[in-house]
């Protein structure tokens, strides 16, 4: 369980930004330096590019979990209906927080919790969620201070595999709305962030730490000033060292303790002072922000964005930082902000709004302007791998423009959630899944035949794969399809309309023939394209 263009022919692709641990010093990040042109990473992604049936949501999903045979979602919504379904078909009712089977993607309608908010009388938000180390809780915060009822303020507990209500966390939880959850590995601790002034019956302001085990508030208590340009002061994100030491905060600020730290920081878990060997600049000030944040073994990503500096200074991308020393192992460049990291096996998933990942020899800056709501990235290297999950929307439903903002796996399966209508241009609405495996070709090659004096000249249009780039095609004259006549393995990218040329010499005058050609991935998935039309040979 886990949280949360020119000639194809090359296939060279730019590696990730690296930086060594030995630029780091008096928690400084020295200029980064941009590693040789490599190939895409050769490994293939754990997950399939195409999406499998999964129910869906009204309004946008902003937290995840998957845990005892089921998915949770929470968001802004008021219903959820299954795959496949038009608005208004099999809707459930289910607002806010809504869980699905995980094998078939079905809403489970026996879970129904009605959050509110007591204060402003309207449905409670669920903006963030997290397990329990053991998979055998969920916890959720937002913006709700009643759970079918019973009070449990901006925080609450689930049981995970039945669903039953377990009421608040602490001495009441909290006093506002709550943004970002963390469990310590061990159990013990709850890290909250928010916009609060109040923990239990503790002063704190938007950062706090609760003890599942006492419900006491504990010391924990670091100090953020300085809200990034056109942001309010709030923890975005949070996560926990594997040995329990330490404590990661994201959000758009400028300052923690009084120290210069933008829009990330790591804190000692015993009293949140800031952990020796972290620099204050991983990300660019006065405006890059940090989004999110995946702990996996010894390492922390870290999403951002960034609204405000001029190009060339954003970093929207992706850091890898060791967890222990602070050293920045990649940062993987691609601008469009970023919300969420999910790691599963050696991928690093990022849910973004990616636009050009070009730095990385990636799909460039396009127009009009073309998004991917997911890409990977090589979790040792940060090196793009082919990867290639693209939403949509209306502009008459903003609602659906959010493109992706939440990720989570159990490692069989990938989720997201966030705000759409259609994922890899089929319709499906705020949530979807990617099972593990290797995905067919999406769009198949294009031929076109023109028949000369003893031959004929077949242009074929490249197709396109959401998983891999290396493709193969193999042409057929006529019904036969055992043997190919020629064969061409071509790097093939949707952001590209490439073409290669054959001419069929093995004709004969007055023939009169067609074509088909077959595109195949490296894991054998193939699709046929259509026959030409007949040509008379010349």
């Amino acid at each position: 369980m886990s949280r949360r263009t020119i000639s194809g022919r090359t296939g060279f692709r730019r590696a990730a930004t690296l930086l060594s641990a030995g630029l780091l010093s008096l928690g400084v990040v020295t200029s980064l330096t941009t590693a040789p042109a490599q190939a895409w990473d050769p490994v293939h992604t754990v997950m399939q590019g195409s999406p499998t049936t999964m129910g869906q949501t009204n309004g946008a999903v902003w937290t995840l979990e998957v845990a005892a045979g089921r998915i949770y979602a929470g968001g802004n919504f008021t219903s959820t209906r299954p795959s496949g379904a038009a608005r208004g078909t099999g809707e459930t009712g289910a607002a806010n927080l809504a869980a699905f089977d995980a094998t078939t993607g079905a809403p489970i309608t026996s879970f129904a919790p009605q959050l509110t908010n007591s204060f402003n009388g309207n449905q409670g938000v669920v903006r963030t969620s997290v397990l329990t180390p053991d998979g055998s809780q969920l916890i959720v915060g937002g913006e709700f201070n009643r759970v079918d009822g019973q009070r449990a303020d901006y925080i609450a507990r689930f049981n995970a595999r039945t669903g039953a209500f377990l009421g608040g966390v602490g001495q009441n939880g909290v006093d506002g709305p709550v943004g970002a959850l963390a469990v310590s590995p061990d159990g013990s601790t709850l890290y909250v962030g928010g916009r609060f002034s109040r923990v239990g019956n503790a002063k704190r302001k938007n950062l706090g730490a609760i003890s599942l085990v006492t419900n006491q508030t504990l010391p924990w208590a670091p100090t953020l000033a300085s809200p990034t340009r056109n942001e309010a002061l709030r923890v975005s994100a949070l996560g926990v060292s594997s040995d329990n030491q330490r404590v990661f905060v994201a959000g758009p600020f400028q300052q923690v303790n009084g120290l210069a730290q933008q829009g990330f920081a790591a804190t000692n878990a015993s009293d949140g002072s800031l952990a020796a060997g972290f620099a204050g600049n991983y990300l660019t000030p006065p405006y890059s922000w940090g989004t999110a944040i995946e702990v996996a073994g010894n390492d922390v990503y870290v999403g951002s964005r960034d609204d405000f500096s001029p190009s060339a200074d954003r970093t929207e991308g992706v850091n890898s930082i060791n967890a222990t020393t602070g050293a920045r192992t990649w940062y993987a460049n691609c601008y469009g902000d970023t919300f969420g990291v999910q790691v599963v096996g050696n991928d690093v998933y990022v849910a973004s709004h990616n636009h050009n990942c070009g730095a990385l020899g990636g799909q460039p800056e396009l127009n009009p302007r073309t998004y991917l709501a997911i890409h990977a990235l090589d979790r040792a290297t940060g090196q793009l791998r082919p990867y290639f999950v693209q939403t949509d929307g209306t502009k008459q439903d903003q609602r659906s423009l959010l493109l992706s903002r939440a990720l989570a796996s159990d490692g069989n399966q990938l989720v997201m959630g966030g705000g759409f209508n259609s994922v890899n241009s089929s319709p499906q609405e705020n949530l979807t899944r990617f099972l593990a495996g290797s995905s067919a070709p999406e769009r198949a090659a294009y031929p076109t035949a023109t028949a000369g004096p003893g031959y004929v000249d077949l242009r074929v249009r490249l197709g396109f794969d959401r998983d891999d780039v290396n493709l193969t095609y193999e042409v057929f004259r006529g019904w036969r399809t055992d043997v190919p006549l020629y064969t061409e393995t071509r790097e093939s990218v949707k952001w590209r309309t490439e073409t290669f040329t054959w001419r069929d010499t093995g004709v004969t005058t007055g023939q009169k023939v067609y074509y088909r050609v077959r595109v195949s991935d490296p894991a054998g998935n193939q699709v046929m394209s259509v026959r030409t039309p007949d040509v008379t040979v010349g």
